[in-house]
This record gives C-alpha cells, sequence and structure tokens, in this order.
C-alpha cells in the first residue's frame, strides 16, 4: 500500500498510519474501534468463524463486518506476534480477495485495510472485512455433530468451495476448518444440495500459474489435518462424508478423483470403508 493505489478504494493517511477503505466508508471507520485495533488495543472476543489474530465485531455506514489484526502463526508468530514488513502482507490479501471474487470464489470483501508503522520496515496492519450473514466455521457447525444429510450438505459445499480456490490458482497458507465459513449456518442450500461455503483468512497464499494435483493433494491434507485434530476426537464424521467432500471437490474429473482417492482415502480422517471405496472406483470407471 505505500506504493500502490488499489482500485476502489480511497486512500486515508496520518503519521505512520495508512489506511485503504471503500468509497463511502472513511468517516464511519475513523469513528469505529477498527482504528483503536490497528493502535494495538485488545479487542473483545470476536465470533467463531473468524479465524486466527484478534477480531472485533462492528458495522460500517449500515454493513456487518470483522475487523482483525493481522498475526503469524507457528513458531514465527511466537517471535514477530504481529509485526510484518512493511504493508506487503495486507495489500496482498486485499488483491487476493479482489481476484478470487472476480473468478467466482466465495470470499468476503474487504471493505478497508489499516497499516502502522512500528519499529523501522516493521509494521502491523489490520484487515475490515465484510460478515457472512450469519456464518458459523465448518469447525464449529460439525462440533455440533449434525445429523447425516446435514454433514453431507456441509461436506459438499467445502468441496466445491476449495476447489474454487484451486482452479483459481490460489493455495491457502493455513486451510483448515476453522477458515471455512459457512452462510446462513449451513441452512441455506444451492441447487446442487450444497451448502454455501466462503474461504477466509487469504493472508499468506499465494497465487500460482496452475495448482497441480501435487498442490491440491498437499493443501487437501493440510485440512483433513484440522479434521484430524479438532472433530475426530469427540465425534468422528461418517466414513461417507469425506467421500461426499471428496466427489465435490473432483466433480466430473476422473482422474482427479482416483488420484485423491488413493492418497486421502485410506487417511485417518475420511475413514472410508470398503463398500465405499468400491462404490467410488466404479463411479469413476475403474
Amino acid at each position: 500500500m505505500t506504493g500502490l493505489d488499489l482500485p476502489g478504494y480511497e486512500t486515508l493517511r496520518s503519521a505512520q498510519r495508512l489506511w485503504r477503505v471503500r468509497p463511502g466508508l472513511a468517516a464511519p471507520l475513523a469513528a469505529s474501534p477498527a482504528a483503536a485495533l490497528l493502535e494495538g488495543e485488545p479487542p473483545p472476543p470476536g465470533p467463531p468463524g473468524t479465524g486466527r489474530g484478534t477480531v472485533m465485531t462492528l458495522v460500517l455506514a449500515g454493513r456487518a463486518a470483522y475487523a482483525k489484526r493481522g498475526r503469524h502463526g507457528g513458531l514465527v508468530g511466537s517471535l514477530l506476534g504481529d509485526l510484518f514488513w512493511r504493508d506487503g502482507r495486507a495489500r496482498r490479501a486485499v488483491e487476493a480477495a479482489e481476484r478470487l471474487r472476480s473468478a467466482g470464489v466465495a470470499t468476503p470483501e474487504v471493505l478497508a485495510a489499516g497499516c502502522r508503522a512500528v519499529h523501522g520496515p516493521l509494521w502491523t496492519y489490520v484487515l475490515v472485512t465484510e460478515a457472512i450473514p450469519r456464518g458459523a466455521s465448518l469447525q464449529a457447525l460439525l462440533g455440533e455433530q449434525p445429523l447425516a444429510r446435514r454433514r453431507r450438505r456441509l461436506a459438499r459445499g467445502a468441496g466445491r468451495c476449495v476447489r474454487a480456490l484451486h482452479d483459481a490458482g490460489f493455495v491457502h497458507a493455513d486451510l483448515n476448518l476453522g477458515n471455512l465459513v459457512v452462510a446462513d449456518g449451513g441452512e441455506a442450500v444451492s441447487p446442487t444440495g450444497a451448502s454455501e461455503v466462503h474461504v477466509i483468512d487469504l493472508e499468506g497464499g499465494r497465487f500460482r500459474k496452475t495448482v497441480n494435483l501435487g498442490a491440491r493433494r498437499r493443501n487437501l491434507k493440510r485440512l483433513l489435518r484440522s479434521y484430524e485434530k479438532w472433530i475426530a476426537p469427540a465425534s468422528p464424521l461418517d466414513r461417507r462424508d469425506g467421500f461426499a467432500f471428496l466427489r465435490a471437490y473432483c466433480g466430473t474429473d476422473q482422474a482427479m478423483f482416483r488420484s485423491l482417492l488413493g492418497d486421502l482415502g485410506g487417511a485417518a480422517g475420511f475413514r472410508l470403508h470398503r463398500l465405499v471405496w468400491r462404490r467410488g472406483r466404479a463411479m469413476a470407471g475403474l
């Protein structure tokens, strides 16, 4: 954001602070708690389905939104916390959201992005995104142990969402059940019988010219590990749930289905019964 004007955003500068804001939202943003969040003040606990980092809810010109301060994950997070190299991370997140939305991927619109210089080239940033109506993370919904029919809808919706993400050339840096958010609590169903699933927390992800099968497999295994960590110990899913996800992800691509079924089908998270394996191979034309 230091050297790039983002199309469709207005620029607000003050001292060592920089905001890119959607037209008409500058004044509401300045009067909102998001400004304090950029200064480092801790927010109240955020709602489920808002991803990693500190989150607050707010309303900008009648639009429900989430404001979240960026934070590194893993070992880097313990060292740098919410400090990043200038504004690059925030800028790429805004650009990624715009590009994915243009490609038809369900992901929230970024209403504003703010950065503040902390020490030399180390900056902190805040993203303000639109709220997904009655959104709940896939992690939270599956943890409620929903009935089989609802689980299938959630699995199909997640499969379609992740496939669209990969087809758009994007590899998510932290693809997990908490970063797949279901609209309307999973009650809204598409004509294909799938829930409406959105992907969030795009920071750190990368676009590639094409996302090959190996990259898809690695990203899906990351998603599978989050299931094994958060859901499987307390409420294992039915063996057919993983199959429903995989069929929705692969669609009519039989070669991809055969490959991923072999790679992921035997993993603990999918727990595919031999009968389901036979059915899958029959559907794949084997």
